[in-house]
């Protein structure tokens, strides 16, 4: 098997398994189910991830990739403010909620589902929210906010929220809604200026090219 046939091979799997858990839920889901969504052979997902529960981490970092690529890469290439940054985040969100493969976190969905002793399944999701809320704090913190920190958790409601909102009203709507109460928490933590208006049509113009 060549190794383009290889990373094919994973990425069908990778991307059944994740619409199959989000969709209809980690323990609803066997590994027949899987297969037969990504049309491969049974060994193959033994040959690549040895388990169902060594695929579900394999989801777990495919879902941080995303939001780590959006930290690390899309947003400080956007030639606007870093305040502008944070806005420009929740612009991200709405193209992501009006895809057509979206049903949610694959984070917030594993630990909703599983029981409270299953600790594996909320240390794994804890630890990449956790990264992820630290580069949502240094893009904060760069913004000029007067606490940081209470900064970070309100935005961090806010996103989170409009990740459950999304994905229970299937309306990407739900991102607009948390951009413009994003304003509002910048606002009144003085991140902004009276002359830095209230929207960030350069970030916004450069994520359509994206």
């Amino acid at each position: 098997m060549t190794k383009e046939a290889r990373t094919s091979t994973e990425e069908k799997l990778l991307l059944a398994a994740r619409r199959l858990f989000c969709r209809a839920g980690i323990h609803a889901t066997g590994i027949t189910r899987i297969l037969e969504e990504a049309g491969v052979a049974r060994g193959s997902l033994y040959a690549h991830y040895g388990s169902k529960e060594n695929l579900l981490k394999a989801v777990f970092d495919t879902e941080a990739n995303m939001w780590f690529h959006w930290f690390d890469l899309d947003l400080p290439h956007l030639k606007c403010s870093p305040r502008e940054r944070i806005l420009a985040l929740f612009d991200l969100l709405e193209k992501w909620f009006a895809k057509e493969d979206f049903f949610g976190c694959v984070f917030i969905n594993a630990v909703a589902e599983h029981e409270k002793d299953s600790r594996w399944v909320k240390d794994v999701a804890g630890a990449y929210r956790d990264q992820i809320i630290d580069r949502l704090r240094t893009l904060v913190g760069e913004s000029g906010a007067t606490d940081p920190d209470m900064v970070t958790q309100k935005l961090g409601l806010l996103i989170e929220g409009a990740i459950v909102t999304a994905m229970v009203t299937q309306n990407s709507q739900a991102a607009y809604i948390a951009r413009l109460a994003a304003e509002d928490v910048l606002r009144c933590t003085e991140c902004v200026s009276p002359e830095n208006g209230p929207t960030s049509s350069a970030a916004a113009a450069a994520l359509e090219s994206t």
